[in-house]
């Protein structure tokens, strides 16, 4: 009888998309490195998205105000929200207030190394900026 090949749990997953690069209309990736992204937003809102995992602290802040946090000892979380501060309220003509939530979200998808393989940022429920690494 023939054995099936054991699969690795830690392996990377094949699920992701195999295309790469910074998926945004409005958006541009300013800098990046190991557990850090700097995204500057100029729709629906402007301004400067930086989301820090360093020293066992998870941090995003938009235009040096802090917006999101957690403590990571034990384990890095992978999906953050939280809500847009007032003073960004979404602007220009693709967007506008009504129709778009105040609620900010994203994903972090890592490898084994702790590499964000991929980075998504919605504004409710579009989607405003999608990295692939």
């Amino acid at each position: 009888m023939r054995e099936l090949p054991q699969l690795n749990p830690y392996s990377v997953s094949t699920q992701s998309s195999l295309e790469k690069g910074v998926f945004s209309e409005c958006a541009t990736l300013h800098r990046r490195s190991f557990l850090y992204r700097e995204i500057q937003f100029e729709k629906p809102f402007q301004g400067t998205f930086v989301y820090n995992g360093w020293w066992f602290r998870q941090v995003i802040t938009i235009n040096a105000v802090p917006c999101w946090f957690r403590i990571s000892w034990l384990r890095i979380h992978s999906r953050f929200q939280f809500e847009l501060p007032e003073e960004l309220t979404p602007a220009g003509d693709l967007y506008s207030a009504a129709e778009l939530s105040q609620t900010v979200h994203g994903e972090i998808e890592f490898s084994r190394t702790l590499a964000i393989r991929r980075f998504r940022v919605w504004l409710g429920e579009q989607v405003i900026y999608d990295e692939i690494r």
